[in-house]
C-alpha cells in the first residue's frame, strides 16, 4: 500500500485545466512526486477527473467537491497520508469530509479570507467562499451532498496570512470565533502552533491548507489574485514544519498555482521544498515506536 497519496484536482471550479486548473500538473511535471518520494516512500498519484461535467459550473464544482471526499477517504482507509494538489481553494470542503474527524481543525493559508457569502463576495467569485462553506455559513444545500461534510465550528479554525480582503467580508471575519494571525504573526511558527493549541474543540485530526499566494507577490507571482505584504517562502515552510509536527495532522494540500502569471517558474521549487517537508514529516512518522 502507498505511504502516500498524491489526489490531484486539475480544476478551477468546474473547467477542467484552465487557469489554476493547470498548476496542479505543472508541481508534478516539475517534481512534486519525487519530492514526496524523497525520504524513501511509496507514492501513489490520481487524478479527478469527471467523466461528464454538468453544465452548470457550480454543480460542476460541487460533483468534483465530492469525488475529492471519496479520494481521501479511499486514501484513509488503506493507510496513505493523502496530498491533494488542487487548482480551486474549494477542494478542501472535500477534503475535510474524507477525512471524516469527529472534531476537525483546519489551518488555512491564503492571502484572501475566503470567507465571503454569496451577498458578500465583490466578484462573486465562489472560490472565495471556501472557508465560508467549510464553517456552515454558504451554498449548505449543496455542501451536504458531499459524503461526510458537516461544518466545521469557527472555533476551529485558523487563517494565517491573509491580508487582501474584500470590505464586506472583513466584519464578517472580525464577528467571527475565527483566529485570523496575518502575515506579521507569521514570522514565529510558534504563534501557529499556539493558535491550534487554542482551538475549540481540541481537534482529534488537522487538515492544512496551503494557498500558495499566501506568499508575498514578489516572491512569486502565484495567479492572478496574488498580494503583497505576505510572507516568504523560508517563513511558510518553517510554519509548515512546525504544523507537521504535530501527528494529528490527516492532510495536506497545495492550491491556486497558475502557472501562466508565473513565466519564470518561481512556485514550483518553492511547493516541491513544502512537499519535501510533508515527506519529511512522514518518513519520522513511520520510525515512532507503536502502542498496542
Amino acid at each position: 500500500m502507498p505511504d502516500i497519496r498524491v489526489i490531484v484536482v486539475p480544476y478551477e471550479l468546474g473547467r477542467l485545466r484552465d487557469g489554476v486548473g493547470m498548476g496542479p500538473e505543472r508541481l508534478l511535471d516539475h517534481g512534486a512526486t519525487e519530492a514526496l518520494a524523497a525520504q524513501g516512500a511509496d507514492v501513489e498519484t490520481g487524478v479527478i477527473e469527471l467523466d461528464a461535467p454538468d453544465d452548470n459550473e457550480i454543480d460542476t464544482s460541487f460533483a468534483v467537491i465530492s469525488r475529492i471526499a471519496e479520494a481521501v477517504r479511499s486514501a484513509r482507509e488503506s493507510g496513505a497520508f493523502p496530498v491533494v494538489l488542487s487548482g480551486s481553494c474549494l477542494a478542501a470542503v472535500g477534503i475535510v469530509a474524507g477525512l471524516g474527524e469527529s472534531a476537525p481543525g483546519v489551518i488555512w493559508f491564503d492571502a484572501h479570507g475566503d470567507f465571503n457569502e454569496p451577498e458578500t463576495s465583490d466578484s462573486g467569485y465562489l472560490d472565495g467562499m471556501g472557508v465560508a462553506i467549510l464553517v456552515g455559513h454558504a451554498w449548505q444545500g449543496l455542501a451536504a451532498q458531499v459524503p461526510g461534510a458537516r461544518a466545521v465550528p469557527e472555533s476551529a479554525v485558523v487563517l494565517a496570512g491573509a491580508r487582501a480582503l474584500d470590505e464586506p467580508e472583513r466584519p464578517r471575519l472580525e464577528r467571527s470565533a475565527i483566529n485570523h494571525l496575518p502575515p506579521a504573526a507569521l514570522a514565529d511558527p510558534g504563534a501557529l502552533v499556539e493558535a491550534v493549541a487554542s482551538m475549540e474543540p481540541e481537534p482529534s485530526g488537522l487538515y492544512v491548507h496551503v494557498d500558495l499566494d499566501v506568499l508575498d507577490a514578489g516572491v512569486a507571482r502565484v495567479n492572478r489574485y496574488a498580494a503583497a505584504g505576505g510572507i516568504t517562502a523560508d517563513q511558510l515552510e518553517a510554519s509548515l514544519r512546525a504544523l507537521l509536527a504535530d501527528e494529528r495532522v490527516r492532510a495536506v494540500s497545495l492550491t491556486a498555482y497558475e502557472p501562466d502569471v508565473d513565466p519564470e517558474a518561481r512556485v514550483p521549487p518553492i511547493a516541491a521544498r513544502l512537499l519535501g517537508a510533508v515527506a519529511e514529516s512522514r518518513a519520522a512518522a513511520a520510525k515512532r515506536p507503536t502502542h498496542g
